[in-house]
């Protein structure tokens, strides 16, 4: 026989239409963020770590000046290392103002994947394969013809490099440089024929044994670089694919948005839940007599319990489904998009993730359904008389709180609040986190172009050559170049400084205000190396050259203002005596115009926008999604606010009702309910921008630590105006929805409860 209580149900979700809807759709668009981005980013991580094997990705790469002796060949080789030549022509200005680099055909190491069109033909001189992203960004179509050195060639595929996953320029940058810098494949034949301008020696190398552990691999790359540097090879770059970030950007990042996606999930499912939780305790309440009644009449307590609980079920059960429906179908596009607009990557894969299923259907429900559980199970402890009674205090207070001597309408609001302070603690979390992801979807952008103007601002020269060989450049200010490394406090992990050896006794020295020392075994450091490192003036700090093997110990005499580079910066000649180099050695000219060089002696050529222009580029990919985390964090504000604004006028029916009786107008009623809530919202938005601030400065501190350079808080007063001016306008939006539920609340409301 059904139970009678299932008859109330239909009535239930009719009269809390409203509720149930806005609470439905807040789930659902959750559950698509967590269920969409997980499968995506499942499906991309099993397709990259696929490839790696499927494609022979690298262990690691090293780069020389000059071709390295056989002799060094056959030492590494003997090590069990396969090592691999992986020759490219750099275009300095490709297409006006993009790096661009060829590299030879690769048939054994780092092969490419298709994604359009073919691979180059091998009896063909005059044909290239491009980057998927770069050509996106360019808009170069297969069959287009493009200039590489002066160079005509025909593009015949779009591909995604395994080593280049993420297009990162150099390996300090703090962001990807998607636009103005490319890669590309041509055949050994077309490689060939080309004008070797910019030709770059690099090798990637492989280890026969593919289950070394990181601490093994690390050891084998030292030893590789020792042999080199014994047999005379001039190593201008060396990396390990660990310490790549073109190969293990992506990788960090799906490590580390997987665990924030989860438990952004969480946290506004537990939100939600809390939310119903309230709602559902008022229902209790407003229904005390006829729960009272029930249980008079024999019905258990565990019986009413799962009646109140069905609705939290129906709706956390629907929600899961349809947001895991949407995310399988209609969102994997568009959470595809997300990481095809800023990585190269090969055609996704997407399967069937059964803990991404989990975590977003059976996780959410469970939750829902545990908190609401606790409320009721507690609520629902007290006798039968207690609910004939309306008493479902637990514990009664015996006077009122005294409130000191203000005028009437103060003290009602203060009573309205002090009554509904679970409904509005709730409210209180609901809007911290919904202002916090606001805050952080419209204080990124300028964020980033405040490291941008300030990076600019600080970079004191708008040409770096990095030399292959010594040569004369008139009008360029010499330099000594090298990097030494030093530990992370934060993760106990090496890392690379780059070290400026500048003339301090030029008058006109584009380093003029470096504020660099001019004492033995004293430096300056950028203002992002002291920030990140956590170090001051006076502070000694342990480096090691990775190439000799040697350790400094040097004391930070002063911290300029540069925010462009992590870098340290000596006196030319204090730091040739320091590595044991005569004392005029150098490896590179800074200028602000470009310098009569041949590119032979080149070996690396940076201007100002490929230094400072990535992060603006990356803005652009990260558009949409800035977007569409505001709306979202918008639409969570007011239905957090709606549901749980509702409460307070719900609890307070009655009284409103025998308002009206004596004569009360909706404006003054207004005054005395709604304001108290708007009173309660406009303080807890205050009182969260500080917390908020904290938690996007811890953020940023950990965004800082994964990444080799380092990006300061920064928000301009703009940014914590708009937070509190949206907040205020969405509630006063939904107060105009209350007005018009104060209107409907009856007069014979009073009349029906004498008692």
């Amino acid at each position: 026989m059904m139970n009678p209580l299932n008859k109330r149900f239909p009535k239930e979700f009719k009269a809390n239409i409203g509720r149930y809807i806005s609470t439905f759709i807040l789930l659902v668009i959750t559950i698509i963020v967590g269920s969409g981005a997980l499968i995506v980013m499942e499906g991309a991580k099993a397709t990259i770590d696929e490839t790696d094997v499927e494609n022979a990705v690298e262990d690691g790469f090293f780069e020389t000046k000059h071709e390295i002796s056989k002799a060094a060949l056959k030492a590494i080789e003997k090590r069990d290392i396969h090592v691999y030549e992986n020759f490219y022509i750099k275009d300095k200005e490709f297409d006006g103002n993009a790096k661009f680099y060829v590299f030879n055909e690769r048939k054994e190491v780092d092969l490419p994947s298709l994604f359009e069109g073919r691979l180059p033909d091998e009896t063909a001189d005059d044909e290239i394969a491009l980057d998927r992203i770069f050509a996106l960004n360019r808009n170069i179509q297969i069959g287009d013809r493009i200039d590489v050195n002066g160079d005509g060639l025909l593009v015949t595929g779009i591909v995604a490099l395994p080593d280049y996953n993420a297009l990162f320029l150099n390996n300090q940058d703090m962001m990807m440089n998607t636009k103005d810098f490319g890669v590309s494949v041509v055949s050994e034949r077309t490689f060939g024929a080309m004008k070797d301008e910019g030709l770059t020696y690099r090798y990637s190398y492989r280890f026969d044994e593919r289950d070394k552990t990181d601490k093994e691999k690390s050891d084998e790359a030292e030893e590789i670089f020792k042999i080199l540097v014994k047999n005379g090879a001039d190593v201008q770059e060396f990396l390990t694919a660990e310490g790549n970030q073109s190969i293990t950007y992506l990788k960090n990042d799906m490590g580390h948005d997987g665990p924030m996606i989860k438990m952004f999930v969480y946290i506004l499912v537990a939100v939600i839940a809390f939310i119903f939780a309230v709602l559902t305790a008022n229902t209790i309440e407003q229904e005390a007599a006829i729960i009272g009644t029930l249980r008079a009449l024999g019905y258990k307590k565990g019986e009413i319990i799962f009646h109140y609980l069905v609705p939290t079920l129906v709706i956390a059960t629907l929600a899961s489904a349809v947001g895991n429906l949407l995310g399988y179908t209609v969102m994997i596009d568009a959470f595809k998009s997300v990481y095809y607009e800023m990585y190269s990557l090969p055609p996704l894969r997407i399967s069937f993730n059964a803990e991404a299923f989990i975590l977003t259907t059976v996780v959410p429900v469970v939750i829902m359904v545990a908190v609401n559980f606790i409320m009721l199970y507690d609520k629902l402890s007290l006798s039968p008389l207690k609910f004939l009674r309306k008493d479902l205090k637990k514990r009664h207070q015996k006077k009122a709180v005294r409130l000191p001597a203000f005028d009437f309408l103060t003290r009602f609001r203060i009573r309205v609040i002090l009554q509904n302070k679970g409904s509005f603690l709730v409210m209180f979390f609901g809007i911290f986190f919904s202002s916090f992801l606001l805050m952080f979807g419209i204080g990124l952008s300028p964020l980033m172009d405040h490291y941008v103007d300030e990076a600019d601002n600080t970079l004191t020269y708008e040409y770096l050559y990095m030399l292959k060989n010594k040569v004369p450049a008139s009008g360029g200010e010499k330099l000594y170049m090298t990097t030494l490394s030093t530990q992370y406090y934060l993760s106990g992990k090496d890392m690379d400084i780059t070290f400026y050896g500048v003339d301090t006794d030029k008058s006109d020295s584009l380093f003029a205000d470096a504020c660099v020392p001019v004492e033995k075994g004293q430096i300056a450091v950028t203002d992002s190396f002291a920030k990140k490192m956590k170090k001051n003036v006076g502070d000694v700090v342990l480096f090691r050259d990775k190439n000799t093997d040697e350790s400094y110990y040097l004391e930070i005499a002063a911290i300029n203002s540069y925010t462009n580079n992590m870098g340290a910066y000596m006196d030319r000649g204090q730091l040739n005596r320091m590595l044991d180099n005569r004392n005029d050695e150098y490896n590179a000219y800074v200028s602000n115009e470009k310098l009569d060089i041949d590119d032979e002696d080149i070996a690396k050529f940076m201007k100002r926008d490929d230094m400072v222009g990535a992060a603006a580029q990356m803005m652009a990919s990260f558009g949409g999604i800035i977007t569409a985390f505001n709306v979202f964090s918008i639409f969570a504000y007011i239905v957090i606010m709606y549901l749980l604004t509702k409460v307070v006028i719900d609890k307070n029916s009655l009284y409103i009702s025998f308002m009206k009786v004596f004569g009360y107008e909706k404006n003054e009623i207004r005054k005395l309910y709604l304001d108290a809530s708007a009173i309660v919202t406009v303080i807890s938005l205050f009182i969260c921008l500080p917390l908020e601030v904290w938690f996007f400065k811890a953020a940023m501190v950990y965004f800082s630590s994964l990444i080799e350079g380092y990006m300061d808080f920064y928000l301009p007063t703009s940014v914590y105006v708009k937070i509190v001016l949206i907040g205020i306008i969405s509630y006063f939006g939904i107060n105009a929805l209350h007005m018009n539920r104060i209107k409907k609340i009856p007069m014979s409301e009073a009349l029906k409860n004498r008692e």
